[in-house]
């Protein structure tokens, strides 16, 4: 099964529920629950995804269900000693993509989806937006 990495900026999309962005982050996260693609997040995400819902006014409930429904549906990549490491030694102008990307190879990603292609530009793996990820 293909392993797909999600960038923090498209599960804010799923769940913040940005209309811009919502439906394809939404079609990328139904593909994962149908277990066409193994979805990876990492688990820095989920503390910035908590930081920005509270901040949002979601309530303590929602922020759980929410989050616990992502859980269900995606692997969750690790922040370790290797990831960090490779991070501050590494030509990422976004510290914390780095931080992303690092955890994604290692759980071994094939392909990281974002909004922001132009922060993984020295990515060894393709990169994908939502969009163009569904769409193929």
């Amino acid at each position: 099964m293909r392993k797909v990495f999600v960038d923090t900026n498209v599960l804010l999309d799923l769940l913040l529920e940005r209309d811009t962005w919502a439906q394809d982050a939404a079609l990328l996260f139904s593909m994962a629950d149908r277990k066409e693609i193994e979805l990876l997040c990492c688990s820095l995400s989920f503390s910035t995804s908590v930081y920005l819902m509270q901040r949002f006014k979601y309530t303590r409930r929602e922020i759980v269900k929410k989050l616990s429904i992502v859980k269900s549906i995606c692997t969750i990549t690790t922040v370790n000693d290797a990831v960090i490491d490779r991070m501050l030694q590494s030509d990422f102008a976004d510290l914390e993509d780095a931080i992303q990307y690092y955890s994604a190879l290692a759980f071994g990603a094939e392909t990281i989806v974002t909004r922001n292609p132009k922060d993984f530009a020295t990515s060894t793996i393709p990169i994908l937006t939502p969009k163009d990820f569904v769409q193929q």
